[in-house]
């Protein structure tokens, strides 16, 4: 697979009338043996959903590439299933093709370990600057510094794990792909 191949999923919603239920999983599972020896498959995903007026069948097919995917459409034998499967269909089948999904197989963005770091640290340095002076108000001075210095890094702490770590990381992940993603463009 070369670099610009990028993984394909497609997506196929049928209506079917109840009483072709049995036919219809016959089909199913015919299909998903063939499918499984064609190149560069990777998944296959059918689910059945009652409607008010049948069943909704939706197909989920996922390929290496947009070559793979083409050759498994143009077949023979999948155009043998897709007539079965329409003649036993209420309506046209509804596809829909979904590309480069290769952020959904494997991210491209991710912070490294000094990335992290240094987002703790600049939290730890702004939040210490910013935290001081309320704490020093709100806790009396007979308490002691060492207890207002201990409630100050515990906060800090408390913000930093549950709220700004995850926050800052996120952001930064985000912009780190919408950059990737332009120097690929």
């Amino acid at each position: 697979m070369s670099q610009t191949d990028q993984p394909v999923l497609y997506v196929i919603v049928r209506r079917f009338r109840p009483e072709f239920s049995g036919d219809i999983e016959e089909a199913i599972e015919s299909i998903q043996k063939t499918v499984a020896d064609q190149p560069g498959f990777i998944g296959l995903q059918n689910r059945i959903t009652p409607k008010h007026d049948g069943r909704e069948l939706v197909t989920i097919v996922t390929f290496d590439t947009q070559k793979n995917l083409e050759r498994w459409e143009n077949s023979p034998v999948r155009r043998r299933y897709a007539e079965e499967l329409d003649r036993l269909s209420q309506d046209c089948a509804t596809n829909t093709r979904f590309d480069d999904l290769s952020r959904l197989v494997a991210p491209t963005a991710r912070i490294s370990k000094l990335e992290t770091v240094v987002i703790l640290i600049a939290w730890i340095l702004v939040l210490g600057h910013l935290l001081r002076h309320p704490v020093e108000i709100l806790v009396p001075d007979s308490v002691g510094q060492f207890w207002q210095s201990a409630l100050t890094t515990a906060i800090i702490v408390v913000l930093i794990s549950y709220v700004l770590l995850p926050v800052s990381s996120l952001a930064l992940t985000r912009i780190k792909a919408r950059l990737s993603g332009r120097r690929r463009a």
